[in-house]
């Protein structure tokens, strides 16, 4: 016996019309941010494999380049993770040979962490994969339309960092 489908709206499976259709999946920002950072990600994390770098060190990396010698906690802030993964990646870089930790000489329960020479060479390796990964994602906008689309992404995060840290004083 063969069955059909049919949709639990009874529409036999067209659209309906909706007052979210504004909302629809191609259309909504979240969605499209989302899937343009893990279109991103892969193209990427492919590109720094060939290096023996992954996605999960490579963020604590790119922080400690522009900002070597913060406190491991600065650095998973920064990077935006918990404490748990930020001590496995530091582990991790710490094992490989990429930074060391040492205890601050002015509070001995902060640890800081220092790129080795090994991490600072890593620079140089990466950061041309970086570049790549930028012209291939930005391609075809003009530079100030790539001005105005890092405006509008500063304004966004701004925006949801604003909302979340009201709902925390409520």
């Amino acid at each position: 016996m063969k069955r059909t489908y049919s949709a639990p709206n009874g529409s036999g499976g067209r659209r309906r019309r909706s007052r979210y259709n504004h909302l629809r999946l191609e259309e909504t920002v979240g969605f499209l941010l989302a899937d343009a950072t893990r279109t991103m990600t892969r193209t990427f994390s492919a590109r720094i494999a060939g290096h023996g770098v992954g996605m999960g060190i490579f963020q604590l990396l790119r922080i400690l380049w522009e900002e070597d010698g913060l406190t491991q906690s600065e650095l998973a802030a920064r990077a935006r993770i918990r404490g748990p993964s930020a001590a496995g990646a530091l582990q991790e870089l710490d094992r490989r040979g990429f930074v060391r930790r040492i205890t601050d000489k002015d509070d001995r329960r902060k640890v800081r962490v220092l790129l080795t020479p090994a991490g600072r060479r890593l620079y140089d390796v990466v950061m041309p994969d970086i570049d790549v990964t930028n012209r291939m994602m930005l391609s075809g906008f003009s530079a100030s339309e790539q001005r105005t689309l890092k405006r509008m992404l500063h304004r966004m995060r701004h925006n949801l960092a604003a909302a979340s840290a009201q709902r925390l004083r409520r």
